[in-house]
């Protein structure tokens, strides 16, 4: 009996594994039949791209509804994807052929569509929308009310379909929602969103300009990151970070403002980021002690010299960083020797021996050397 047992048991395994490797062949076979499908179907869309565009043949009526149909079946929609890519890498018809995707495709189509699971199914739509660069309004309302949604990938799409949309009110009522805060967006996602943006950027600038007061502090921190990015310092943006630098009561926002001045250069902000260097706040002060460096002067390196001996440690190595660029070598392993402030010894020894200017050993050495010279005026005097 145990015999027979083994027996069956071992056919039933060869069995097994014959259905899996069966089951296996015909699904790479099936797979391998739609990829051809798709790749002939993706060819054919690409010959229709171009009797349209670019020949300007007399049936365009005839040749837009078979593009038309292609949202009816879902290897033709991957397909068509595959086509529009392909065709916008290679042809010089890149603004045609955004005018003629937004004449044919059907968005409630391919939201329908088999082409990913149910819960997919809009996440995806509003992908292929952007790698379209759809720009109209229809494509941009659909986007608007996906920002509603509570799946943050769906969020996302819908910001890299709005930022495509050349109707600034699209992308106003964009930042109007993340505004109000009911869904959460990452930083990074908001300042893509604003830097990327396709339609006419000085006019978005103005306009986030005009607004930013009334924003919440964490977005309109995040349109201050997104002024450093991309302008080149406007006098009446320069002004906003002026003022907020000296008035504004939120700490991320005077930090923001303070960091526009690392990269856009304005003289006008030297003394409100040195009163800044006394802040209550140990981030403000390491943010100011950081950018100043931009800024030479002796006041300037006067001041750094107190903020090196600051409670706190990162103030105390932003003015180290500060002070290395400021000022030459000697100075500033002299100023290491001599000072009788730990703090400052510490961090502008830290700082130099990080950056290869000085040993700790050769640090010793000239402590050394520098107290016996002076107990050789001592010395001398008596």
């Amino acid at each position: 009996m145990t015999v027979y047992t083994a027996y069956f048991s071992f056919i039933m395994f060869v069995l097994l594994l014959l259905l899996i490797n069966s089951y296996f062949l015909i699904s790479l076979n099936v797979e391998k039949r739609k990829h051809k499908k798709i790749e002939k179907r993706k060819e054919e869309i690409k010959e229709t791209f171009v009797s349209i565009l670019e020949k300007k043949e007399a049936n365009r009526i005839d040749e837009v509804n078979k593009l038309r149909d292609n949202f009816n079946r879902k290897t033709d929609i991957q397909a068509f994807h595959k086509a529009v890519r392909e065709y916008y890498e290679s042809s010089d018809y890149k603004d045609e052929l955004s005018d003629l995707l937004e004449e044919v495709v059907d968005i409630n189509k391919i939201v329908k569509s088999g082409v990913v699971r149910k819960e997919y199914k809009e996440s995806y739509a509003l992908y292929l929308l952007s790698e379209f660069k759809m720009g109209n309004k229809e494509t941009g309302d659909f986007a608007l009310s996906s920002l509603d949604k509570k799946s943050l990938h769906i969020r996302n799409n819908a910001l890299n379909v709005i930022n495509k949309n050349n109707d600034l009110t699209i992308m106003m009522k964009a930042i109007d929602l993340i505004d109000s805060k009911e869904h959460y967006f990452n930083d990074k996602t908001i300042i893509d969103f604003l830097d990327n943006y396709k339609g006419d950027k000085d006019a978005l600038d103005n306009a986030l300009y005009l607004n930013m007061n009334t924003y919440n502090t964490n977005l309109k921190k995040n349109i201050i990151s997104h002024f450093i990015n991309i302008t080149d310092g406007t006098q009446k943006i320069k002004d906003r970070m002026l003022d907020y630098i000296q008035e504004s009561s939120e700490k991320e926002i005077v930090i923001s403002s303070t960091r526009y001045f690392n990269k856009i250069i304005d003289q006008r902000a030297v003394k409100y980021i040195l009163n800044n260097m006394e802040s209550e706040d140990w981030e403000v002060r390491a943010t100011s002690a950081r950018v100043i460096c931009n800024y030479p002067g002796e006041q300037v390196i006067e001041k750094l010299k107190q903020t090196l001996k600051d409670e706190n440690y990162y103030v105390r190595y932003n003015s180290a960083e500060s002070f290395l660029k400021l000022v030459d070598e000697k100075a500033v392993i002299e100023e290491a020797v001599k000072n009788e402030d730990r703090f400052t010894r510490d961090i502008l020894l830290y700082a130099m021996n990080t950056r290869g200017i000085i040993t700790i050993e050769d640090y010793e050495n000239l402590v050394i050397k520098s107290k016996e010279a002076e107990n050789m005026e001592g010395v001398a005097l008596i």
